[in-house]
């Protein structure tokens, strides 16, 4: 892949053997630049890209200047193994000091490690993957993901505007980590913020607590973000939640007469209570499923939004109980 996009050349390192920065010089990919490929006795992995041994850098820059293809000896580093990591061991310690009584750069330095990853950081971007493609094509066409979209626009534009890639991309390059540092340092600290925020969204994770945790403290309006649209009714199919919608959109003397029918039967009459036919439209009618906080619509039975809540409920919202071991278990709509 890294051939692909244009790199001389990949380079592999024996298992376990570091890649010792001062042994190399930056390089870009236009100027021969390669990527060397770091793999650790613990299966870490890091990529170190546009960068070539300090002995070609020298051969390259006798051959620039005419002076044939002769390479002097290599110069032997100054510091043996132990000593250098004494020495980095010792500098880092300081800078972890320094970090702890400077949260404005620390929060600088959190954001570049959210967006480039490091050996200790392994952050990646949410990627939607439905298990339906009409799932798929209601979220994609949906307002928050645009909303998203138009809210990374701005924050790639910081980047961009002090020629700087915004891409979410763990590579380990401690590199592109510091060239993200240096950026976030030429921000302010609403610009930051704003790109904290782009960031932690576009790799919060789905299906468990913390999005319900989001939803409650930012007082989501989801009537504003989803409506009930066509996948929603195609993969509704337990006729005891769509008599429950029924009872909750209309009365429950009407669910009931509705109850032995079948379920696009009592689909049929909910939509035609959103929309209005022969009653009053109803078109911010959400079920419970999407509101917030999530509730349940059968007594009983698994709902993963509503099972999720109970469990951190207790930890944003006085009086709440947390019921987690209580929760049922989830369980697939029939």
């Amino acid at each position: 892949a890294h051939r692909a996009d244009g790199w001389t050349d990949v380079i592999c390192l024996e298992r376990g053997a570091y890649f010792h920065r001062w042994e190399y010089v930056q390089c870009a990919k236009e100027d021969g630049g390669k990527v060397f490929i770091e793999i650790r006795h613990d299966g870490t992995v890091q990529f170190h890209e546009g960068q070539v041994t300090s002995a070609e850098a020298r051969k390259r820059q006798q051959g620039s200047k005419g002076e044939g293809d002769a390479v002097p000896a290599a110069v032997r580093p100054e510091m043996s193994g132990p000593l250098a990591d004494y020495i980095l061991l010792h500098r880092h310690a300081a800078a972890q000091a320094s970090l702890a009584t400077s949260p404005a750069i620390a929060l600088r330095l959190m954001v570049a490690h959210a967006m480039a990853g490091s050996a200790l950081w392994d952050v990646r971007p949410f990627e939607l993957r439905a298990r339906k493609d009409e799932t798929q094509a209601s979220v994609e066409s949906g307002v928050s993901v645009a909303a998203l979209a138009e809210a990374t626009a701005q924050t790639d534009a910081l980047f961009k505007a002090l020629n700087v890639s915004p891409a979410l991309r763990r590579n380990g390059d401690d590199y592109r980590l510091c060239e993200l540092f240096s950026a976030l340092l030429a921000m302010s600290d609403g610009e930051v913020l704003q790109v904290l925020a782009t960031v932690m969204a576009r790799t919060l994770e789905t299906g468990n607590g913390i999005v319900e945790a989001v939803l409650h403290v930012c007082g989501t309006d989801l009537s504003a973000a989803w409506k009930p649209d066509e996948a929603f009714f195609d993969l509704t199919k337990d006729k005891r939640a769509i008599n429950a919608m029924i009872g909750d959109i209309a009365t429950l003397s009407l669910a009931e007469s509705c109850r032995a029918e079948t379920g696009k039967a009592q689909k049929h009459v909910l939509a035609n209570r959103i929309k209005g036919e022969g009653c009053e439209a109803n078109p911010d009618w959400r079920p419970g499923w999407m509101q917030v906080p999530p509730t349940r619509l059968v007594d009983g039975a698994g709902s993963p939004p509503a099972d999720a809540w109970t469990r951190i409920a207790s930890l944003f919202e006085a009086g709440a109980e947390n019921a987690s071991d209580e929760t049922p278990e989830h369980q697939d709509a029939a």
